[in-house]
């Protein structure tokens, strides 16, 4: 992708285009090492193993040819014990490959930073909790039909226009 910048673009705003496209070749490159990203993890002396892909799937299962000296609830722990050390495996993997992603957002200015007044958005994203590695109790299982997102770091807003402000609100139908 070739960009024509025309003269009167400023040099930080040449850079910070320049630093997007940069990025934007460094997600296409992520993305395509990404889809073949695999982890295999072997237990129980290498009886049982456990393949899986980039999203933590388990694609293939692998016994020993001495799997029979193990109980069926053991051959079922094993199972689930070597899926889950390939998924951590795979998602160390998938997490050294966006290093350098997350290397290149950090030299970029914040959008919070280039326009004054705006608050910072990553600041604003909420952070999942993490998903349980064990089967739920249902007894302890609590389902909400509406779950409420909490947000860390958020600034209130004063919903009437302008009030307090030194600048007028940003609305429009064209956001």
């Amino acid at each position: 992708m070739v960009a024509v910048i025309s003269g009167d673009f400023s040099e930080e705003a040449a850079a910070a285009y320049e630093s997007l496209q940069r990025q934007m070749r460094l997600i296409a490159e992520a993305q395509r090492q990404r889809v073949k990203l695999t982890a295999s993890a072997s237990v129980r002396d290498g009886r049982v193993t456990a393949t899986v892909n980039a999203d933590g799937l388990l694609i293939e299962t692998v016994f020993a040819d001495d799997i029979d000296e193990l109980s069926y609830a053991e051959i079922a722990a094993a199972v689930t014990e070597a899926t889950q050390q390939a998924a951590a495996e795979v998602a160390q993997k998938s997490a050294e490959l966006v290093a350098p992603l997350r290397e290149e957002r950090a030299r970029r200015p914040k959008l919070s930073e280039m326009i004054p007044g705006l608050a910072d958005v990553e600041a604003m994203m909420p952070v999942a909790p993490p998903v349980p590695t064990v089967v739920p109790d249902p007894e302890d299982a609590e389902v909400a039909a509406d779950p409420v997102l909490e947000f860390e770091n958020v600034e209130e807003v004063d919903r009437v226009a302008g009030r307090g402000r030194s600048h007028p609100p940003v609305s429009g139908s064209t956001w």
